[in-house]
């Protein structure tokens, strides 16, 4: 490990050292002038971070060299690829923060596209193997597209799956979407 690495580290941990310290000390009512010594006991904090950018364009150079249709595909995988790598530095440099909601914007139209609530403990417990998509999707972000183009997502709409238990979010599909798949499935077998 090298030496930067380890500085790195250390002053992570001091600054959440110092975070804590400075939670603690916020509740330790004896500071406030009181004659005894106890004050109130942290159990448990959480911080939470709300922010919101504009997806980048992809790169001028592949704007000029590719399609209508390979364009709109290549920028719903770089916003995603970003959206994940922005996920990721976030926890990385801000180690107080515990929940992220995010809010991902069209460039042009300022279109919701992306939208989310992230913990630090599904951060911890990612598949590598799974698509950038499904990675994002079990962390509670939530997008709509067709492989090709983004569909915008509703202001006031839920922006995370359900979370059941400790695991990743669970998914909900809609009663008539997963009724239709077992439908075609079964005519599938059938066939077979």
């Amino acid at each position: 490990m090298a030496i930067l690495q380890v500085l790195e580290i250390l002053v992570r941990r001091l600054g959440a050292y110092c975070y804590g310290r400075s939670l603690r000390r916020a509740l330790a009512l004896h500071l406030r002038g009181e004659v005894r010594r106890d004050g109130l006991n942290l159990t448990t904090a959480t911080t939470h971070l709300e922010i919101e950018w504009r997806a980048r364009d992809i790169h001028p150079w592949d704007r000029e060299l590719l399609s209508p249709s390979q364009r709109a595909r290549a920028f719903v995988e770089q916003a995603l690829a970003d959206t994940e790598a922005a996920i990721y530095r976030l926890f990385s440099a801000l180690p107080e923060v515990n929940l992220i909601t995010l809010k991902v914007r069209e460039q042009e139209s300022e279109r919701l596209i992306i939208s989310g609530r992230v913990l630090r403990r599904d951060i911890l417990a990612q598949d590598q193997e799974l698509s950038i998509g499904m990675r994002l999707r079990y962390l509670g972000v939530t997008y709509h597209s067709a492989g090709a183009l983004f569909e915008p997502l509703e202001e006031g709409s839920r922006s995370a799956p359900l979370v059941t238990s400790n695991r990743a979010p669970g998914f909900q599909a809609e009663p008539s979407f997963a009724n239709a798949m077992l439908r075609d499935a079964g005519a599938t077998e059938r066939l077979l």
